[in-house]
């Protein structure tokens, strides 16, 4: 699925500075370098990072703290003294605490509520530094901008991200080897960031952020709707008089509360959608929602969603109590300790299972018609996401086997990290265990799916609202192609998953064992808002490379085979070694 795309919507007062740096210029930036220009010239203006070593290592992948660390130094901003991160990955101590403060001192950087960790070392995609750099920058996108001459053709005009890629291009942040191709999931290097930083402020765009201050409130269209198809609506002016009513004349007036009634009326709106994935959550219920995406929490371990009014379960998280109680996907959720759970809200129902490490809650289930009660103790839940081990074949092969939790940001450069120490272990063949795994962002996907091969293939299809699609192509890592491949799903198996399966069984890359998948295909984009409430909407299907939906139907395993009821006994593994 896709990332968060963060609209912060900040009055910042803009201010021209210039200083001398007072070392010599980076020593292994050497005119020869494509971005020597861009560097040298940000440099001289004081803009960019004094290093102890004198060298800014400008072929070096585009990290989180670099990309912070250089939109700070470029931006002059006075550095925070005071170090008080709410980020478990960052100490006060590392070098790049005070830039990560200070972006969150000045409204830069406005994590969602309950977030737990920053992702310091993890590598920025192109798409993800300018979304960074504009709105940190202030740089507006047009999304009224001429589509007659849109310079790329690996994304339409039509696309989410074309008015980015439209201001990217006027602001001549082009590929020089490929211009008329965007890129989105290529990651950066840090002369790349570097250049884009230097191109928006040599267009005459101002640099950023000394001091922020709080902004009126502001209303910005974000597609091609006019507003006045809202405002001249025959029951917009009924909208208008039942607030105006419930405001003056309603006899409890007093007991209302502004906010409620706004966010009540969001989730009408978007609730008479009748999309199960399109949701809108008030800062509390999103609070609630991020909670509960977090790797460590206490509860049961287990992803659920609210499909057709139903609190379903996507999957029990691997060795949860949940997984060890019995619950499985697809289980519908109907009492909680005894309290039905219909007509409530997932917020609610999550609260209910949640509670303190080693109590114990009881879960009613409903699974092909039965109702089935499971007692589960509650535990500190903390979600390891890569697992690995090496296997045996009956007739001695050595089998690597990696299990991936989820495909979350980051997912892809620990399973290719867990995939290179393997390899030195001379396996004949790799075990991709899927299953439970509820999916994730979709270029998390195809950068793992990018691994499986040499050549640049399409990895997903997009089809949009409009009905045009677009392809996403894997890079050309190679890392373990070649390798004689099985990957494990289960009606667990959801979303990017799916992606990842079905691309490698599309391309004869992978035999699928076990159950079929849970049939997710459709990609959602989280939208968040100042006062912290969020809307999850439907934006796609998604197709697999060969075009096929598998949006409610999952997909069907090669070899399909029951796990088998003994924890002690696992019959799909058994079966995916045996295909060695």
């Amino acid at each position: 699925m896709k990332k968060y795309l963060i609209s912060i919507f900040a009055g910042f007062t803009l201010l021209l500075l210039q200083t001398t740096n007072v070392l010599a210029f980076y020593s292994d930036v050497s005119q020869t370098n494509p971005y020597y220009t861009s560097i040298k010239a940000l440099y001289d203006l004081g803009r960019l990072p004094v290093e102890s070593d004198n060298k800014f290592h400008p072929d070096d992948p585009l990290t989180n703290g670099e990309l912070y660390k250089l939109i700070i130094t470029e931006g002059m901003a006075t550095i925070s003294k005071t170090i008080d991160l709410p980020f478990s990955d960052v100490s006060k101590d590392s070098p790049y605490a005070p830039y990560i403060q200070t972006a969150l001192d000045n409204k830069i950087l406005k994590p969602f509520p309950e977030q737990k960790t920053f992702g310091l070392n993890n590598k920025v995609t192109k798409l993800s530094a300018l979304t960074t750099m504009f709105n940190s920058l202030g740089i507006g996108t047009n999304y009224f901008f001429s589509k007659t001459d849109f310079p790329f053709e690996d994304i339409t005009s039509d696309s989410s991200i074309a008015p980015l890629a439209d201001k990217a291009a006027k602001l001549n942040i082009l590929e020089p080897a490929a211009p008329t191709q965007f890129l989105q999931n290529k990651r950066i290097t840090k002369g790349e960031a570097a250049d884009y930083l230097y191109k928006i402020k040599q267009n005459g765009q101002p640099s950023l952020t000394i001091t922020y201050t709080n902004p009126q409130p502001q209303i910005t269209t974000t597609n091609s709707i006019p507003e006045n198809d809202l405002t001249s609506n025959k029951n917009f002016a009924t909208l208008l008089d039942v607030w105006s009513t419930m405001k003056n004349k309603f006899l409890y007036k007093d007991k209302l509360n502004d906010d409620q009634l706004i966010y009540a009326a969001i989730k009408g709106m978007v609730s008479e959608a009748k999309d199960k994935y399109t949701v809108f959550d008030a800062p509390s219920e999103t609070a609630s929602l991020l909670g509960r995406l977090s790797n460590k929490y206490e509860g049961i371990g287990i992803v659920i969603e609210l499909i057709e009014n139903k609190v379903t379960v996507i999957t029990p998280f691997h060795d949860s109590p949940a997984e060890k109680a019995g619950i499985q996907g697809q289980d519908i959720i109907i009492k909680v300790d005894g309290v039905s759970a219909e007509g409530l809200s997932l917020e609610e129902v999550s609260a209910k299972i949640k509670g303190p490490s080693k109590s114990s809650v009881k879960i009613t289930v409903s699974r092909a018609g039965k109702e089935m009660e499971f007692s589960v103790m509650r535990d500190s839940i903390t979600i390891k996401r890569v697992n690995t081990k090496t296997l045996k074949t009956a007739s001695g092969k050595s089998i690597a086997y990696i299990s991936l939790a989820d495909f979350g940001q980051g997912a892809d450069e620990e399973f290719a990290a867990a995939a290179k120490e393997l390899i030195k272990n001379k396996p004949n063949g790799f075990i991709i265990d899927l299953r439970n795994n509820p999916g994730g962002y979709v270029d998390t996907a195809v950068n793992i799916i990018s691994l499986f091969t040499n050549e640049a293939k399409v990895a997903v299809k997009m089809e949009f609202v409009d009905k045009h699609v677009e392809e996403t192509k894997t890079e050309a890592l190679g890392l373990l192609n070649g390798y004689k491949i099985v990957v494990l799903i289960n009606e667990g198996s959801a979303s990017a998953s799916e992606i990842t399966a079905g691309a490698l069984k599309d391309y004869g890359i992978a035999t699928l064992v076990g159950k079929k998948s849970f049939g997710k295909g459709v990609a959602q984009e989280l939208r968040t808002y100042k006062d912290g409430s969020l809307l999850k909407y439907t934006i796609s299907n998604w197709l697999t490379p060969n075009g096929s939906s598998i949006n409610k139907q999952g997909i069907t395993p090669d070899v399909t085979i029951e796990r088998g009821l003994d924890p002690k006994v696992d019959a799909q593994l058994d079966s995916a070694l045996g295909q060695f």
